[in-house]
Formats: C-alpha cells, structure tokens, sequence
C-alpha cells in the first residue's frame, strides 16, 4: 500500500523541484524574456506614470511636460545569460519642474506626499525629496536634481529583458521623450 502513495509523492516533488529550479535560473537570468511590444508598452506606462504625477502636482509647474530619457547602469546582464537577439533596458525618464519659488516646490512635495499617502501609497524620504513606487513598479521621484539642485520629476521602470535587437523597428535608445515612437527628429542621422 505505501509504495503506491509513495511514488506518486516521489513524483509530484521532483516535477516540483524541476519547476522551481527553472523559475530560480529564469530570475538569476533578469526574468522572462518579453515580445518588443510589450516593452514598448513599459516604456509608455513609464512615461505616463511620470506625466499624470506631473499634472497631479499643486501648485503646477509652468509649462508642459516633456519627458527627457535618461540611462540606467544597474540593468546589464552581470552573468552573461542573455542570449542573441535578447535585450535589456530599464526605461527611465526626467521631467524638469519650471516652480515659481522654492515655496512652490516644497508646497508641491507636501502635496504629492499627501496624495500618495491618500492612495495607499508607502512614501520615502529620499534626498530633497519623495519617492514611492506605483503601478507595474514604476519608482516616481520628486526631488531636488543631483547636479543643479534643481526641482526634477523621475519615473523608473523596471529593467525587462525583451527580444529586440538595436535598430529594429521600436529603438529604445533612440526614444528621447517616452513615447513609444521613435520620431523623425529622433532618428540618428
């Protein structure tokens, strides 16, 4: 009787064991390998994670926002996992704030602070300013620029591998403001 219970047990924890053992070197690698498309979309609901914070802010910066990309050095392949046409970006995206005064800025911080505490949101006390992380885990950061001490919007994404190959149809080294595009203006010549 128990060599009947026993081997089918036996067996259910070796597929087990198999399984996370492909999830643990799936994650050592970065995680799953995404379409270009769905890479895309990151790139899009980074840049608008950024933009709605932007226009939620009060008192409102002048002007209108206009995302500036930024590079990230922390999403790189340490191990040498990613296989050809396997790529890895961590889209991220700087909005400066136009405030009328330092009042502004500082009546600005209080009041995301407020808001995102409103939403269930956990706030962190970063250098001359917030920070919390939003949907999809988008990092948004308000806070005085590292080299100009200058009021800065960030919006982080996450780092995703994808299959896409640079100077393909969607170039993320080549998507200045966020879009999802790569615009003629933006194009190399």
């Amino acid at each position: 009787m128990k060599p009947k219970i026993v081997i089918p047990v036996l067996g259910v924890a070796l597929v087990s064991l198999f399984g996370l053992t492909a999830r643990g070197c799936e994650a050592m690698e970065g995680g799953p390998v995404r379409s270009i498309e769905e890479f895309r979309d990151h790139v899009r609901a980074t840049t608008r994670a950024g933009e709605d914070v932007y226009r939620a802010l009060s008192p409102e910066p002048a002007g209108e926002p206009y995302a500036s990309r930024q590079s990230s050095s922390s999403c790189v392949d340490d191990f040498g996992f990613d296989e050809t046409g396997v790529s890895r970006d961590e889209p991220v995206f700087t909005w400066d704030l136009d405030c009328a005064s330092d009042d502004d800025y500082r009546a600005a911080l209080a009041s995301l602070r407020d808001t995102w505490r409103a939403d269930g949101r956990t706030v962190e006390k970063v250098d001359n300013g917030i920070a919390a992380t939003l949907d999809h885990g988008i990092r948004v950061t308000l806070h005085l620029g590292y080299y100009d001490d200058e009021p800065e919007l960030r919006a982080e994404g996450t780092c995703m591998r994808y299959r896409g190959s640079y100077g393909g149809a969607y170039d993320y080294t080549f998507d200045d403001n966020g879009d999802g595009t790569v615009d003629e203006y933006e194009r190399p010549n």
